[in-house]
């Protein structure tokens, strides 16, 4: 009675409404499996700007899924249900991590609305270019689970990482997978994940620069326009406080020179009752010039976003990583971020992040194992034990910028080197042989 009440008040013309969209968009024919992929462009403005936005007409389209057959949107809308359209892409890892509350919704309203999957360019390609940063951009996430594909170069192989996609991850809804030269990209884009929800008359409804990310929500984006109540639309307070841990306990990442380094941490929401609202901001990068840094928090941005804000849902924890992005020259450098509850200026965490290259080609073999160097940070004396070092070696303590600070001969298995006159902040630890080669580096902490 509810949903009849709410139709006859406030939505019976456009459940009732042909819809006439925009002209179509792309083509009406199936493409060939040869078809090659349009070049696409980089894109690094707002994903809630980019595309259409809520009253706004949308164009009308036809896709094709993986076994050929053919969606229109206009004949979906004439059924007179709403259609909810979601971006997607495997080698996105927000997109993979949405798959359980999509499902989930496609289950619980299946009568009501109609869902779709629309698979578009690779957002994290293995080896090319990112479409959103205009850099290699892996992520480390991919990395772990195999998720690496290059950015196909014709449908076909593009249907070929869709395949592999369904072949792992159960998804609910219908795929239908964008055309060669990416037209529902390009106009309901560009973004990884987005996602719209169109009335019948074609009119969007609600819009999601990234799908059900907090504090937008998409039972609560359907539930108002279907005048419904699945119980998943739930608000909150942000007075909620959240805690920063690594994950690893170490905050330095090491890797050989144009490598992209990453380290770990969890934000964890310590409230059970409400949100926490976190600005995340470089507050000082000190890196080589030819290195990048990015942040990459509920979404990976662009190396050149220096601060973004994050909503933590009650008791939920949210990965965050920390992106180095090196050259082919060994180096390192550091960067220092900031966590802020924007509702509680009290709870604040400051932590440094810390880079380094280094090749082992040019190492002495004798000397591949390294030192023990304690403690690390340092306070005052800093301890090297390197049992079995030829004599005639020479170490060097510099900033990041290369700054000569200390040096001295080892002359003994264990060196003991005074400190105390470093000021605070990151230096390097360096060895180097008679031969003027780099056989160690080490990053410490001055305290």
């Amino acid at each position: 009675m509810r949903n009849i009440f709410f139709i006859l008040l406030f939505g019976w013309s456009w459940l009732t409404a042909q819809p006439e969209l925009l002209s179509h968009i792309g083509q009406q024919v199936a493409p060939q499996l040869s078809d090659e992929i349009c070049d696409i462009p980089v894109y690094q403005g707002s994903m809630d700007q980019s595309g259409f936005q809520e009253d706004d007409l949308v164009p009308d389209f036809t896709l094709y899924m993986l076994n050929g057959d053919s969606l229109r949107l206009s004949d979906v809308l004439k059924e007179g249900k709403p259609v909810l359209l979601v971006g997607a892409n495997y080698t996105c890892p927000v997109w993979r991590d949405k798959i359980e509350v999509l499902n989930a919704i496609t289950d619980f309203y299946k009568d009501q609305i109609r869902v779709f999957v629309v698979y578009t360019v690779e957002a994290h390609p293995a080896n090319d270019l990112s479409p959103y940063s205009g850099q290699i951009w892996t992520t480390s996430t991919n990395e772990t689970d195999g998720i690496l594909y290059p950015q196909p170069k014709t449908y076909g192989e593009r249907l070929s990482i869709v395949t592999d996609m369904v072949s792992k991850i159960d998804i609910a809804p219908p795929i239908l997978i964008d055309g060669p030269c990416n037209e529902w990209w390009s106009h309901f884009g560009p973004a990884p994940n987005n996602a719209y929800l169109v009335r019948p008359d074609g009119i969007v409804a609600a819009k999601h620069g990234w799908f059900h990310r907090a504090p937008e929500n998409m039972w609560c984006d359907i539930d108002k326009l279907l005048g419904a109540d699945s119980g998943m639309c739930t608000t909150y307070g942000s007075n909620g406080t959240f805690s920063f841990t690594l994950d690893d306990g170490d905050s330095l990442a090491v890797g050989q020179p144009g490598d992209i380094l990453a380290v770990h941490c969890t934000l964890q929401n310590l409230s059970s009752t409400e949100n926490v609202n976190i600005l995340v901001k470089k507050a000082k990068v000190q890196t080589p010039k030819s290195w990048l840094t990015a942040l990459c928090a509920d979404i990976c941005y662009a190396t050149d976003i220096e601060e973004t804000e994050i909503v933590i849902p009650p008791a939920e924890s949210q990965p965050f990583i920390f992106y180095f992005y090196t050259d082919m020259v060994p180096d390192s450098g550091f960067a220092r971020v900031q966590f802020i509850n924007t509702t509680n200026q009290q709870n604040r965490i400051g932590q440094r992040f810390f880079g380094m290259t280094q090749t082992t080609s040019a190492l002495d073999p004798l000397l591949v194992a390294g030192p023990v160097i304690y403690p690390n940070p340092v306070q005052g004396h800093l301890t090297v034990h390197w049992p079995g070092l030829p004599a005639k070696h020479r170490w060097s303590i510099t900033d990041m910028n290369g700054r000569l600070y200390l040096e001295g001969v080892v002359s003994e298995e264990t060196e003991v080197i005074d400190t105390f006159g470093l000021f605070s902040g990151p230096f390097v630890w360096i060895c180097i042989s008679p031969e003027g080669k780099v056989v160690y580096r080490e990053l410490l902490m001055k305290l």
